[in-house]
Formats: structure tokens, C-alpha cells, sequence
């Protein structure tokens, strides 16, 4: 009778001491909390899709909060998501190019495609020039005729220098023969306040920026990049079909992670961004705002940026701009 005491004793105590050496385990699958750095201001588009995606991945478990580090045109998130510990807890998503196309216009760009490992792709979209107060034309060709017209007064603002909005302005300006003055700023929700005060009579931007300020009457989109119209916005021209073939540009949202996080994490990160990305709440929402829910695992996202790397190249080269910084 003894023994039998002794021999449950030793059970019990055995599976106490397994219940308390899971704990710390259970807490620590539990607890995925995540931060996710965006390169923009709040209420920008790269900020809008995070934040959309962030409340979704709640259904994988993760906490996830989105930290606004704004500056060199999205560069310092994705410098500050390198200088993390690269356990997976910190994570940047941008535009691709950022990378893409960052690797041809600054020399001195801080990282490449190298250090970085593409988790999943989000969305894709097209980039809009839009007009406001700050000048009298309301479609295109007014607005060329309007900027030849009057040398000096035709500016654009971009969310950052050498992005893929900078460079549609750039190839527009080529193409269509007229001077027209870059301004960067650190976001597009501070050159949408400027184009909207006057400040600025242009503004070259993400498609899906432009959209509600459109439909509310505050702004004209005379141009953007797709191959052919929308049917959210059936009135709004593209540039191919007003005699700018070369100006079809696409771009997308991704998320990346340090190359030097473990595989087994960014395999559940992988898993977990894709899930979001392709929930229904996200997906309405994203195409309400004219960005297209194009949703890619790491594999796939490493192949369209070693594609858009390739694409990037000739048309800066072509523009002859760089930045040394």
C-alpha cells in the first residue's frame, strides 16, 4: 500500500512539474506582440493598408502595433526595423520600391534587397497626379499648356524624393516637354494639406490617396499610371490613353523582416500576413480605397522585386537623377 502511495505521489508531482514548466511556453506562444514600423505619417496610404492588415492579424494571435517613423522618403523604418533584434518582433512594410527602385537613385542606400527577407505582398496600385486650387487648369493638357505658359510656377509635391511618384513627374515633364519642379515632402497627407491650401497647384501621389478628396469635389485626378481606367473612377484618364505610353507604372505594399530573423519565424509571420491580407473586412476595404488586394507569399514577393529591380533600372538611368545621400 505504501509503494502504491509512494508511485502516486511521484505521478502527481511529475505532472505538476510539467504543468509548470509548460506555462512559460503557453504564455510565450500567447504573447505575439509585434511592431510594425511604417516609413510615412499617420493617415498616408502605406499606414492606412498596415493598419487595416495590423487588426487582422489579431486572428493569428498577434498584438501588433503600428509605430509612425516618418523621414528619408520611408528609409528610416526600414533602417530602424534592421537595427532591431532580428527575432521577427520587428517588422516594416513599404513599398517595394524602396527597394526596387531606392537601389538606383541613392548611392549610398544603407541596405539592399540582401538584408532584407520579403515576407508577403499586400496590395498593388497605381500612382495619380492630381490638381487643386493652386492653379486654374482642370485636365492634363490645360495643365501642360497652363505650366509652358507660366515657366516656374509648375511644382508637384510627392511623399518623398526619388520614389515612384517623383519619377512619373520626371518621365511627364520629359515627355510632354515642360519644366516642372519637384518638392518632396516626408508623407503624402502633408502634400495633400499644401495641394489643397494652393500652396502647391500639383500632387503626384498613390492612386488610393487620392480617391476620397476626389470624390468629395476638393481635387481634379487628370492622370494615373494604369494600363486602362477603373471602374471605381470610369471618368478618370490614364496617362497611356492621353498619349504617355511609357508612363504605366505599378507598385505595391509589402512586408519585410531582417534576412537574419530564424526561418521557423518568418515562416509564421509569412503565414500570419497572408491570412490578414486575404480576409474579406481587408479586402473590401482596400478596394473601396482603389488599391487591389494582391496578396503574395515570400517566394513570389522575392520574384516580382527582383523583376521591379530590373524595370527600375533603365528608367532611371534615363532620367539621369541621383541622390547623394
Amino acid at each position: 500500500m505504501q509503494q502504491v502511495q509512494q508511485q502516486r505521489r511521484r505521478w502527481f508531482g511529475l505532472m505538476a512539474a510539467t504543468l509548470l514548466a509548460s506555462q512559460p511556453l503557453m504564455a510565450t506562444a500567447q504573447d505575439k506582440t509585434l511592431k510594425l514600423l511604417v516609413g510615412y505619417p499617420a493617415g498616408g496610404a502605406v499606414d492606412v493598408v498596415a493598419r487595416h492588415v495590423a487588426e487582422a492579424m489579431r486572428g493569428s494571435g498577434y498584438t501588433v502595433i503600428v509605430d509612425n517613423k516618418s523621414g528619408a522618403a520611408g528609409r528610416l523604418a526600414t533602417e530602424a526595423m534592421l537595427q532591431a533584434p532580428a527575432d521577427g518582433n520587428t517588422v516594416v512594410v513599404m513599398p517595394g520600391g524602396n527597394v526596387s527602385l531606392y537601389s538606383h537613385v541613392y548611392p549610398n542606400l544603407r541596405y539592399k534587397l540582401a538584408d532584407l527577407a520579403p515576407i508577403a505582398t499586400l496590395c498593388s496600385f497605381d500612382f495619380g497626379l492630381a490638381l487643386g486650387p493652386g492653379t486654374p487648369a482642370k485636365t492634363l493638357p490645360a495643365f501642360i499648356a497652363w505650366a509652358k505658359a507660366n515657366p516656374g510656377k509648375a511644382s508637384y509635391g510627392t511623399p518623398g524624393a526619388g520614389t515612384g511618384m517623383h519619377f512619373m513627374g520626371v518621365m511627364l515633364a520629359r515627355d510632354a516637354g515642360f519644366d516642372f519642379q519637384h518638392v518632396p515632402y516626408r508623407g503624402g497627407a502633408a502634400a495633400m494639406t499644401d495641394l489643397l491650401g494652393g500652396n502647391i497647384p500639383a500632387l503626384a501621389t498613390t492612386l488610393p490617396n487620392l480617391v476620397r478628396m476626389y470624390k468629395d469635389g476638393k481635387l481634379k485626378i487628370v492622370g494615373f499610371t494604369g494600363d486602362k481606367r477603373l471602374p471605381g473612377l470610369p471618368d478618370v484618364p490614364t496617362f497611356k490613353e492621353q498619349g504617355f505610353p511609357d508612363i504605366v507604372l505599378s507598385e505595391s505594399f509589402m512586408a519585410f523582416a531582417s534576412a537574419k530573423t530564424p526561418a521557423p519565424v518568418l515562416k509564421e509571420l509569412e503565414a500570419a500576413f497572408v491570412k490578414a491580407g486575404r480576409q474579406p473586412s481587408v479586402v473590401e476595404a482596400l478596394k473601396k480605397l482603389e488599391f487591389e488586394p494582391r496578396v503574395l507569399g515570400s517566394a513570389d514577393t522575392l520574384a516580382l522585386l527582383n523583376a521591379d529591380l530590373k524595370k527600375w533600372g533603365p528608367v532611371v538611368q534615363a532620367s539621369g537623377y541621383s541622390i547623394k545621400d
